[in-house]
């Protein structure tokens, strides 16, 4: 049964209570409520109420924020490969980052950034070659833009929160890439992400045209000798499989697996098991 604005708040005002026992049952109540809770919660963590509320809305609406990105990722994990939507899965990870956080403003920077380059492909003579199309992108990526490797902070992990990565122009060869990718989805032009161990790069492809190029390294076109010295150089043998096309499925899986491997890398082991029970549904599921 749906509960009134009045009750809610009502509860909420009892996370307060001197009762150790009487927060615990609110607590699990306003969780239980889950999505119909929520704007209350939040409404609660910026009201001027003691701090002990706002502490307790807050972890409580993060816990069911939480709750909702499971179940997101569980609904994405049962998708076939076709059908999963590389944004939207994207955006999910960033919500794993960042609860709150609102998409829109981000597509609508990735819609405008695909405007810049469309300006630059109206202006080329009929049927630009690949090449041409690629540099249109770097151009409005990598030099007006800014958009880099983060070298200095490889480990970083808003290096794989794309919000992030839009907002401080900056990020690993996998978030750079799904930036990439995004924007070549808007224009429909032939580019894929290319799972290859170690270091992930793009490939454009038509039948007239087929290289490889690292969005890490601004763009930079790279040869199948170059890819095969990365891997040698890290210890990997190089083979056709290292070169496959990534599905949506693989490049959310590999963005998480990196979340996974930084925050048990910094001792946050919650987050890393988290991350661990999304990276199977990811994969089960599928």
């Amino acid at each position: 049964m749906k509960k009134s604005p009045d009750e809610i708040r009502a509860l909420i005002t009892l996370l307060g209570d001197e009762d150790a026992n009487v927060r615990d049952v609110v607590r699990e109540r306003l969780f239980q409520f889950g999505p119909e809770a929520e704007g209350y919660l939040r409404e609660a963590t910026i009201a001027d109420l003691e701090g002990k509320v706002r502490i307790e809305a807050r972890h409580i609406l993060e816990k069911i924020r939480q709750e909702e990105l499971l179940s997101s990722f569980y609904l994405l994990g049962l998708r076939d490969d076709a059908q999963i939507d590389l944004e939207h899965g994207a955006f999910l990870v960033a919500r794993f980052g960042y609860s709150d956080l609102e998409t829109a403003p981000f597509q609508r920077e990735l819609d405008e950034l695909a405007g810049r380059v469309q300006s630059r492909i109206n202006s080329m003579p009929p049927e630009p070659s690949g090449r041409m199309l690629v540099e249109a992108v770097n151009q409005v990526l990598f030099v007006e833009e800014g958009f880099h490797g983060n070298v200095s902070s490889y480990y970083d992990p808003d290096n794989s929160y794309i919000n992030r990565v839009l907002e401080r122009r900056t990020g690993i060869p996998v978030s750079l890439s799904v930036v990439y990718l995004l924007i070549a989805q808007r224009l429909h032009l032939p580019i894929r992400g290319i799972n290859m161990p170690v270091h992930f790069i793009c490939q454009y492809y038509s039948p007239r045209e087929s290289f490889y190029f690292d969005p890490y390294k601004n763009g930079r076109i790279v040869t199948r000798a170059e890819c095969a010295m990365i891997l040698q150089s890290s210890g990997y043998s190089f083979s056709e499989q290292s070169l496959q096309p990534a599905p949506p499925r693989s490049i959310l899986t590999r963005m998480i697996r990196n979340l996974v491997l930084i925050y048990e890398h910094q001792a946050q082991n919650e987050k890393a098991v988290r991350l661990d029970r999304i990276l199977k549904m990811l994969r089960t599921n599928g």
